[in-house]
Parts: C-alpha cells; sequence; structure tokens
C-alpha cells in the first residue's frame, strides 16, 4: 500500500522528536527506548554523546559562531533523501554536542573526578582543605593542578560542602551555579529536581539569569521552571544520618530517591501518582526501607534482581 505524503511528514516528525529527546537527557519510555536503538543512526548519535563526555574545548563564543551557522544553514539548498538527512542531522548534532562539550567541560583540563554508586556514600578533602561529602550516585569533577588558582567544579547527584575560607569558590550543575566565599551548604541535582540548602555563611544561587542569595536556615528549590524559598532548622542534611526524610512529599519523588540510593528501578501498578508521602526509609537495607514507604502507603511489593514492584494490597 503507497504511502501519502502526510504519513511521510509524521514520521520524520516523531524521529526528530525522539531524537531531540535523547539528546536533552530526557527520559525515554521502554517504547520510545526501542524505537531509538532502531534508528539507522543510532550508533553514530553514541559515539557522539560519548565524546562529548571527554570534550576539552578552548574559549567558544556561543552567540556569534550560532549566528555563523545560521547564515550558513539558510543559503543551502534543502535535501530531503535519506542519506542527506542523516548527514546534515549528524552535522546539526555535532554542533549540539559542542555545546554540551562547552558546559560540560568548563575546565580546559581537569584532572580529578570523584564518584559514587549506589548505596555508596564518601567524603573528599580539596587542595584547600573544603570537605564534600558525596550522597549515593553522585559526581565531581575539578581541576586539582590549578585549584589554588580558581576554586570550581562541576556536580552531577548532590553534595555536601563546608568550603574553607579563601577565593570565590563555584559549583556548576546543569541547572545553575551555584557561588561562596566560605560556608557550609547541600546541593542535590538529579534528573529535574535542582535544590540548595545554606546551613551556615551565604551563598549565591545563579539560575536563568537570576540570582538568588540564601543565608543560613535558607533552601531553595527548582521546580516546573519555577524558584521556591523555604526556610529550614536542620543543622546538616538528614542523608548524613544515612536516611532519606519526606514531609507531604509526591510519592513518585519517594521512589526516586530509593531508586538513587538502591540502585534499583522501582514499577508500580494501579498507584495513584499525586498521593503525598510523610516518613522516611533507611539507606542501609531496601527491606527496612520497602516497609517503611509501604505499610503506611498500605502497599505491597516485589523484588526481582535490580527491578521493585509496588502494587495495591
Amino acid at each position: 500500500m503507497p504511502v501519502d505524503c502526510y504519513s511521510i511528514k509524521n514520521l520524520v516528525m516523531k524521529k526528530k522528536d525522539l531524537i531531540k529527546k535523547w539528546l536533552n537527557n530526557e527520559q525515554l519510555t521502554k517504547q520510545e527506548s526501542e524505537a531509538f536503538e532502531k534508528l539507522d543512526a543510532y550508533d553514530s548519535y553514541v559515539k557522539i554523546s560519548e565524546t562529548a563526555k571527554k570534550f576539552s574545548a578552548p574559549d567558544y563564543d556561543i552567540a556569534s559562531n550560532q549566528e555563523i551557522l545560521k547564515k550558513k544553514l539558510s543559503g543551502r539548498k534543502r535535501i530531503t533523501s535519506k542519506n542527506s538527512y542523516r548527514k546534515t542531522f549528524l552535522r546539526i548534532a555535532a554542533v549540539f554536542v559542542l555545546g554540551l562539550g562547552l558546559y560540560f567541560s568548563f575546565f580546559k583540563e581537569y584532572d580529578t573526578t570523584i564518584d559514587t554508586v549506589a548505596s555508596q556514600k564518601t567524603t573528599h578533602e580539596l587542595p584547600d582543605k573544603s570537605i564534600i561529602r558525596l550522597n549515593a550516585l553522585s559526581s565531581i569533577t575539578y581541576d586539582k593542578k590549578n585549584w589554588d588558582d580558581e576554586r570550581k567544579l562541576s556536580l552531577e547527584g548532590e553534595a555536601y560542602f563546608n568550603v574553607a575560607k579563601g577565593k570565590k569558590f563555584d559549583v556548576y550543575t546543569p541547572s545553575g551555579v551555584v557561588s561562596v566565599i566560605g560556608t557550609q551548604f547541600n546541593i542535590k541535582q538529579r534528573d529535574d529536581i535542582f535544590e540548595v540548602t545554606c546551613y551556615e555563611g551565604v551563598v549565591s544561587v545563579t539560575i536563568a539569569n537570576q540570582t538568588k542569595y540564601l543565608r543560613a536556615g535558607d533552601a531553595l528549590e527548582l521546580v516546573a521552571e519555577q524558584i521556591k524559598e523555604k526556610k529550614i532548622t536542620d543543622k546538616e542534611p538528614t542523608w548524613h544520618s544515612n536516611k532519606s526524610y519526606f514531609q507531604k512529599t509526591p510519592f513518585t519523588r519517594v521512589l526516586k530517591e530509593l531508586e538513587w540510593q538502591y540502585g534499583v528501578t522501582v514499577k508500580i501498578k494501579n498507584i495513584d501518582h499525586s498521593i503525598l508521602f510523610t516518613g522516611n526509609f533507611v539507606h542501609s537495607d531496601i527491606q527496612t526501607a520497602l516497609k517503611a514507604i509501604t505499610i503506611p502507603m498500605r502497599l505491597k511489593y516485589v523484588i526481582n534482581n535490580k527491578t521493585v514492584t509496588l502494587y495495591k494490597e
């Protein structure tokens, strides 16, 4: 049966949306993941992504080069063949990856990476005696050789900082930059969650051209592109006690925290995603943790290797 032009256009648009979603590190559904892996250029996309993680870029004017790229692209004829479309996309993807590389490789020569796996926490001392404590599934990267000249690092995951007094101290995350002189604070950057809590001194948080100043007892959270500010009474992050605490928190976020702490995948059946949870779970035993979050909600669970399924009684 012949395929009409509308169907072809619709198929191309779906492919573009799928590729864009993957490049943006957005969560793919099982069907989307299977569809993406079947794309002709799948191996090329993966190689580009892996290269970006190792990329070390010189100073680069994104705005001016973007304008040059637009002019060059606008002067070319549109090509519709399958092979040409693939080549054109890979060129555009390479430029996109260059942008990612510029962000994630803001160090010209970084030489030190500290990371943790599921259920692991670690404490690391920086060259200036600043102390960083990493939560599970977290990572920091910094330039040890030039640390005395410029105190800056990148963070993925969650970490608590006790910064020694000295020059400006910058923490870069995908959502924003946190800057201090000497203080104690916690940053959580996981998926779409970004939280900064100040326990001592003052920190500045820059998000989308906005700068907020937090003092001891202040916390900031970025939710759905909206900045929410709140007060805290704790003297240190609750995860230091090897527990995760929640106060009227969406149950889906509780489950994400469980996944990060134990390195499992949690599936739910016939459970309302909007329900709120108040309580805590331990980081030392998954059975105890699951009982703590399922019994109050009148739920049952089954563990199969690294997959946990929750369902109603």
